[in-house]
């Protein structure tokens, strides 16, 4: 396989930052007044293209970190393996309410991690290869994104209209009208520590993995909250982690708050919770 270059990989690697830089706001007349969503099929069959074409983009900028150990034959091989498999899990896709839904996005993003896993797993690489590779290419799109624009879209998060949607949204999760969605409580700030937060006892990518027959996967997504959230200025703490074998998923935002948790500080808890 032939590199790609520095202008195509920065496009390629880009997907990751638009696709999940910032939670896209759930309207409230959306979790209030629909009674039903779309289909499964139909609102991930709807969106097949774009989502091929951005999980497309993400092995292409993946090939970038792999054929140099690998080789081009085997790169070639993994990537091309990862699109089947990719292309075979969409229909399958569980429905966590579609468009209704701002973590529907988060769904085909698991299964950029299964579908890279399998042919990577079968050239000796693990889980955490998976996951760290995914990281570093979602700290690389978000070094693309101006900075300005990053922290203007994450003030966003704390204006009165987002945390009123998004207090609705998930006491809409308490529903469970989908049994593969996250369930969310809304936590108000407290005025000192945090400005908002959630703590989620359920998590619809823990769910997706556990389903794939791939657990091992769960604590590796969600570590890229943290570069995000430096981007963004949104100042994340995250005490629990479903994914990481915790009950619960405690997340804390504050504006202009350091980030200090990353891929290093989590790595090693991960690493001691299954020595133990």
């Amino acid at each position: 396989m032939t590199f790609i270059t520095r202008r195509d990989f920065i496009k390629y690697s880009a997907v990751l930052g638009s696709l999940t830089l910032v939670p896209c706001r759930l309207m409230a007349s959306q979790a209030a007044n629909t009674s039903s969503a779309k289909g499964v099929n139909n609102y991930y069959l709807d969106h097949k293209q774009d989502l091929t074409d951005a999980f497309r983009g993400v092995v292409k900028s993946a090939a970038q970190f792999l054929e140099p150990e690998l080789g081009s034959k085997r790169t070639q091989m993994i990537t091309q393996q990862a699109l089947d498999i990719f292309d075979r899990l969409l229909p399958e896709f569980p429905d966590v309410g579609g468009e209704r839904n701002w973590v529907t996005k988060f769904i085909p993003i698991a299964a950029w991690y299964v579908a890279l896993y399998q042919p990577m797993r079968a050239n000796g690489k693990t889980a955490e290869d998976v996951g760290k590779l995914l990281y570093e290419l979602k700290k690389i799109s978000l070094q693309n994104i101006p900075k300005e624009k990053a922290l203007e879209e994450g003030a966003k998060m704390f204006s009165r209209e987002s945390l009123d949607e998004m207090r609705i949204w998930a006491a809409w999760t308490q529903k469970r009208e989908y049994p593969a969605n996250w369930v969310a409580y809304f936590k108000p700030g407290d005025g000192k520590e945090f400005d908002y937060g959630y703590d989620y006892t359920e998590c619809g990518v823990v769910k997706y993995f556990k389903a794939q027959g791939v657990p091992e996967l769960a604590p590796y997504l969600c570590l890229t909250d943290f570069p995000n959230s430096a981007a963004l200025g949104s100042g994340l703490q995250r005490t629990k982690a479903i994914g990481q074998g915790d009950d619960t998923c405690v997340f804390r935002y504050k504006k202009g708050r350091p980030v200090t948790q990353d891929w290093s500080t989590e790595i090693a808890l991960i690493k001691s919770r299954m020595s133990r």
